[in-house]
């Protein structure tokens, strides 16, 4: 554990460092980053991050991304998956199906797929309880 770093209890320690992968930049396979992710470049691959990913303008994902909030201002040709939230903002184009906590997309993005909000587990209603049938 690195200095001034603290762990959660019950929760995996997310680093704060930033990866970048610059505009000039082509990865052909999958990413994985324990910290904030920006992307510039292209990756064609699985992007999985435990913190915040960002598809920057100008860039673009072909393969699946998941992490704990998304943000879009580029090109996603795959699945979405967060966590917590997913930003698609007015320049970006996501071609896949989305599935977070909350969504945000702004007017002027281009959205084909399906969308699923999931609620988070303490939020969830109690389903009725049956009734039992005593027999005397």
């Amino acid at each position: 554990m690195a200095f001034g770093a603290r762990k959660e209890e019950g929760h995996p320690q997310i680093s704060t460092t930033q990866s970048v992968f610059s505009k000039d930049l082509m990865v052909k396979g999958d990413v994985i980053c324990n910290g904030l992710l920006r992307i510039e470049g292209h990756v064609e691959g699985t992007v999985k991050g435990d913190g915040e990913v960002t598809v920057a303008e100008n860039s673009e994902v072909v393969g699946d991304v998941e992490g704990r909030k998304i943000i879009v201002l580029g090109k996603v040709r795959g699945n979405i998956i967060a966590r917590e939230s997913v930003e698609v903002v007015a320049s970006a184009e996501v071609n896949g199906d989305i599935t977070t906590e909350k969504l945000s997309i702004e007017e002027g993005a281009v959205f084909n797929g399906k969308c699923i909000t999931k609620v988070k587990e303490e939020h969830k209603l109690e389903e009725p309880k049956k009734e039992e049938k005593k027999i005397v």
